[in-house]
């Protein structure tokens, strides 16, 4: 399991003067493409026994001359930096050959991501955007639960990667999901994160969290074989990382919460490995058919047997709802309070990619309150919020499930200002 330290990524938005006062790396030269050099010549020594007796005129030019040689040394001596380079430095993935056999959108965000996580802060800022437009497209949309929605990889910087690094500038990255095809990709992770920032309202806590995160990319090819990202979302489960700091957004709930671990197979982390799927022959068309399945039957159907899970599922609910480890428990703790709650339920799926058999499902649950659930006013009120599924299916079965919920976007729907109330210290 590889995690990662990210320092704050703000610093990618410094002048270049903040770069003066930086530690050099040495081996930050190992990571970039080679670029082409050329030698400087031996210096030459004069001795002055050889030289030739000058006049006076002679002298004088010598002399002028060494004065606009020095003077313009100088000049190029103040405008030029080794921190900051005549022409950016493209990035070298040197990528491991099991990754070879990648999809497409999975190998972009491989690379994507080992950018950001071995250079982020420390390159100028002309390197750091050559190198982030390698891989986004300049009409990029990313949208987040937290961080705003915004257009332009400028924007994707001032939203994830300016207000993330100033509110947790220190975080371990476990990356436990990591999948897609040619299209699109997936991840889910928890972070380790040092709370050091103010947020949203809300004052520091100054304490180390675990934050669930979760993302789903769409790639445009541009040419076979190249893509960029022109689709982002993230989100957070801001319930649960209240919760440790002592914010109640939400009811306890009935079973274990803030628990979240990697699957419970052999498949690598972050699974899986697509090398191990494909020398399998995972068969990713029915892994889908199966996932897809599972999420209307559970959410948007209405029998009393959740059909497409094993008995000895285990299901990471978002904060609120919590672990479920056994179908009884899925359908007692998880499923019913739902669908008592809500009728003319729907599932609508925006983006999903599989894997092996490995299942990520983007998308909005929609439905008409008829009583409140996890304690909120959702009664009489029409509501649509956003959840990310991921499944690892088995035999053609559901073995495991990962879910956050966009509760947030829920709290605006029942008129509630999640911000504001986190603010004040918490709903409960």
């Amino acid at each position: 399991m590889k995690a990662f330290f990210l320092p704050s990524p703000a610093s990618t938005a410094a002048s270049p003067s903040d770069f003066q006062h930086r530690d050099s790396d040495s081996s930050d030269g190992f990571e970039y493409q080679h670029m082409p050099v050329t030698a400087a010549p031996d210096e030459q020594t004069l001795s002055a026994a050889k030289l030739p007796m000058l006049r006076p005129k002679a002298v004088l030019k010598l002399a002028l001359g060494l004065i606009l040689l020095v003077a313009s040394t100088l000049v190029c001596a103040t405008l030029w930096h080794p921190n900051m380079p005549q022409q950016p430095r493209i990035w070298n993935p040197d990528l491991r050959v099991e990754f070879s056999t990648e999809p497409l959108a999975k190998s972009v965000i491989r690379k994507f991501d080992g950018y950001n996580m071995a250079r982020g802060g420390r390159d100028d800022p002309v390197t750091f955007w050559a190198n982030v437009q390698q891989y986004m497209t300049p009409d990029l949309v990313y949208e987040s639960v937290g961080f705003g929605t915004w257009q332009t990889p400028h924007g994707w910087a001032q939203g994830e990667e300016h207000k993330y690094g100033m509110t947790f500038p220190e975080t371990v990255f476990t990356q436990m999901l990591f999948f897609g095809d040619q299209q699109v990709a997936t991840t889910t992770t928890y972070g380790s994160a040092f709370w050091k920032g103010d947020f949203m309202g809300m004052r520091a806590p100054r304490q180390w969290v675990n934050l669930r995160i979760t993302d789903f990319y769409s790639m445009r090819e541009e040419s076979p074989g190249y893509a960029r990202i022109q689709y982002n979302f993230m989100m957070i489960d801001w319930v649960d990382a209240l919760r440790q700091v002592d914010c109640r957004m939400l009811p306890p709930a009935p079973v274990q919460e803030g628990l979240v671990l990697p699957p419970a197979a052999n498949d690598g982390v972050p699974a899986p490995l697509s090398v191990l799927v494909q020398a399998q022959a995972r068969n990713a068309s029915k892994a889908q058919a199966v996932a897809e399945a599972a999420l209307q039957h559970d959410w948007a159907g209405n029998s009393n047997v959740a059909a497409g899970w094993w008995n000895n599922l285990t299901f990471y609910g978002p904060g609120g709802i919590g672990v479920a480890r056994t179908l009884e428990s899925y359908h007692e703790h998880v499923l019913r309070p739902f669908r008592a709650s809500f009728v003319n339920r729907t599932a609508t799926v925006d983006l999903s990619t599989c894997e092996g058999n490995y299942c990520g499902l983007f998308g909005r649950f929609s439905g008409q309150g008829i009583r409140k659930w996890l304690g909120l006013p959702t009664t009489g009120r029409s509501i649509t919020f956003r959840f990310a599924m991921h499944y690892r299916v088995v035999a053609g079965k559901v073995q495991e499930g990962w879910a956050i919920f966009d509760f947030p976007g829920l709290f605006t729907e029942v008129g509630l200002d999640f911000w504001a109330l986190a603010a004040s210290g918490g709903r409960l």
